[in-house]
């Protein structure tokens, strides 16, 4: 009997990463709203803005649209639908889908295919967040042919699929751009600062008002109602990939959303992988990245790249274990 925990997209933002409240006697709480974006919850908080913040808000929520307009899976008339129906020729993308892809590209060389933004047939065969039992091994198969970000060729003249039948899916990164451009739209309108949390993905700017240091928890694995708080590591982009954010139970087995492109099924060793990074997009994709790599292979990588730092966790007889780069080492505690 298949016994099925999904959890619903609106809710993701709170499963990932938690900003912790400041103390009661902060001078000024922030301006805050929320909205439904890219498939999940967005929250945005201004500091020190008490006036035309819906006029800011509006900037900055139509970025979010845009991507979604350009970039997502879902809808027939994006750009990635017309880069996929291309069969073979060059499509000349937006400025904002070039950039995506090709940092995309650049994190998948990097880490020897790990992160692969070519993943959507695997992503369209799984069927997550309704995906309830595990597609059969043939079936994996077959579509992992499809799946090689070194068939993804960019030049001047466009984007060009070498591979007729490929999917591309950049939902571990275009939602990280999102979140940077949007940031980066209110920085431009005068906002000394705030922060942006989507589905998980949090980026922050300037000072607050309090002078407090910005502080966050990463949230138990395991334990929906216990955090790792984790002092600011000076890097102020940080995304959570986790197994506990889209699944299902089959067999006594859990079955996630995070799916290893070379084996076509979901990654396994690792239950959380934390990353900080200069951008959001950067943070996105090396969480997926690292929690398919596993913690060895992972934190080794990420101990060559500077700006990025990563804690992860796995789950072990003895219970919960965590490991940390250098510039997050000490500088977490579980909080009761």
């Amino acid at each position: 009997m298949v016994a099925i925990a999904k959890r619903a997209l609106f809710a993701l933002a709170a499963l990932a990463l938690v900003l912790w409240i400041a103390p009661s006697s902060e001078p000024q709480l922030p301006v805050r709203e929320d909205r439904l974006a890219l498939g999940t919850l967005v929250t945005i908080k201004l500091y020190g803005e008490r006036a035309s913040t819906e006029q800011l808000f509006a900037q900055a929520f139509a970025q979010f649209d845009r991507v979604d307009s350009l970039m997502s899976r879902y809808r027939p008339d994006s750009e990635l639908a017309a880069i996929e129906a291309a069969a073979g020729r060059s499509v000349q993308p937006s400025a904002a889908v070039r950039d995506v892809l090709v940092r995309s590209l650049y994190w998948a060389r990097a880490c020897d295919g790990a992160f692969d933004p070519t993943i959507g047939s695997l992503t369209r065969l799984w069927n997550f967040p309704d995906a309830s039992s595990a597609p059969d091994s043939a079936a994996i198969d077959s579509v992992l042919a499809f799946v090689d970000y070194r068939d993804v060729y960019i030049d001047d003249s466009g984007v060009r699929l070498l591979r007729s039948g490929m999917h591309i899916d950049l939902g571990a990164s275009a939602k990280g751009y999102a979140v940077d451009q949007a940031v980066e739209q209110l920085r431009a309108a005068g906002v000394s600062a705030g922060l942006i949390e989507a589905g998980g993905d949090i980026r922050y700017w300037g000072t607050k008002p309090d002078g407090f240091p910005w502080r966050f928890g990463i949230q138990h694995p395991r334990d929906a109602e216990r955090y790792f708080e984790v002092e600011d590591v000076g890097l102020a982009a940080i995304a959570t990939s986790g197994d506990y954010q889209q699944y299902f139970d089959e067999a006594g087995r859990r079955y996630h959303h995070i799916l290893d492109p070379q084996s076509g099924w979901p990654a396994s060793g690792l239950i959380s992988a934390t990353v900080w990074a200069e951008t959001a997009m950067d943070a996105d994709i090396l969480s997926t990245a690292i929690f398919v790599l596993g913690a060895d292979r992972g934190l080794e990588l990420v101990e060559k790249w500077p700006r990025v730092e990563a804690l992860v966790f796995s789950e072990t007889e003895s219970g919960l274990q965590s490991r940390a780069t250098s510039g997050v080492q000490g500088r977490f505690r579980f909080v009761d």
